[in-house]
């Protein structure tokens, strides 16, 4: 009917008939938009509708800055004082735990060294004294078979024993002397040997802090630094506390260095925050045999804690349903 009326309409007005085309296009696509909810026509130029905007993706932890440090660091120095004769090795050398780094004058340990090797090899008197010991316990043997074919008296029998008494106890005595002569021998070899200085550790000699000719007197004559593995210490917010844990692997990255990032894993963590801070520390045990990261700078570290949940803070224990009216009422 409609469609009808219009032809009609646009018989009688002229200026109606371009409309009409279009008008009947709208109403054969009214069902359509209705059915798929659309109430308005959008034309070639109208912006087409956009779906809702995606949960955003949680961030990454940023890395935190950290501190390289080695692992082990030693002032080597002398056990005795003295002047320092000659030192082997120069900045940068390589050391082994126990290589002689350092010496001392050493003129009058060495003599006392090889008086008390003269002492402790004197077995001469030793020798002597055993023979002496042995004519001894000859002669005691005789007087007895003597004694007992009654060829001979008791006062010899009793002179012979004693002499072999005398013999043995000089014997004795004379090997003590050689022992303790053996013993002042090492302890003089151990004061020489304290005149020389020894690394306690494998590492590098960071620095040379005293030159031959120059009184030790306990001060240090090298630093040594063991960077075989390296020790990064790190400050973490408190907002993270529980998700760093000892194991945990990580990453390390030294600034202003170039060079690729260096694996990691945590060694200690401590168990408790600074008030004052907010913060808690971590420290990270590096391999380092190749010398890919340097000691002494800066770093970035990143955690691989992205599947550790924190810790929970302990809640109330709930009040049972059939106590909760007896406890208000109390209340």
């Amino acid at each position: 009917m409609i469609s009808f009326a219009l032809l009609r309409s646009a018989q009688c007005l002229p200026g109606v008939a371009a409309a009409v085309p279009f008008l009947l296009a709208a109403l054969a696509c009214g069902p359509a938009l209705a059915q798929s909810g659309g109430g308005a026509v959008r034309g070639p130029g109208a912006p087409r509708p956009t779906s809702p905007p995606a949960a955003p993706a949680p961030a990454p932890a940023a890395a935190l800055g950290c501190v390289i440090e080695p692992t082990e660091t030693a002032e080597v120095a002398a056990s005795a004082s003295g002047v320092l004769a000659s030192v082997r090795v120069e900045r940068g050398t390589r050391v082994k735990r126990g290589q002689v780094v350092a010496t001392l004058h050493a003129d009058v340990e060495r003599a006392a060294v090889d008086a008390a090797w003269a002492k402790a090899s004197a077995e001469s008197e030793v020798n002597a004294l055993a023979a002496a010991r042995d004519m001894a316990k000859l002669k005691l043997r005789r007087m007895h078979t003597l004694s007992t074919l009654e060829f001979g008296g008791r006062l010899e029998l009793e002179n012979a024993s004693a002499e072999f008494e005398i013999a043995d106890h000089r014997l004795q005595q004379a090997r003590e002397a050689l022992e303790v002569a053996r013993r002042e021998h090492e302890l003089a070899r151990r004061q020489l040997e304290q005149r020389q200085v020894r690394s306690p550790i494998d590492g590098i000699v960071a620095d040379r802090l005293l030159n031959p000719g120059e009184r030790v007197d306990g001060r240090p004559i090298l630093r040594v630094l063991a960077l075989d593995r390296l020790r990064v210490e790190v400050v973490v917010p408190a907002s993270r506390f529980g998700r760093i844990r000892e194991g945990m692997a990580a990453t390390v990255r030294a600034d202003g260095i170039e060079g690729p990032e260096v694996g990691a894993r945590v060694a200690q963590v401590d168990r408790f925050v600074d008030a004052a801070s907010g913060t808690f520390r971590a420290r990270l045990d590096v391999p380092n045999g190749g010398g890919a990261l340097p000691a002494g700078v800066r770093c970035q570290v990143a955690f691989d804690d992205s599947g550790a949940l924190p810790l929970r803070p302990a809640s109330a224990p709930a009040v049972p349903k059939a106590d909760a009216p007896k406890a208000a009422g109390r209340i």
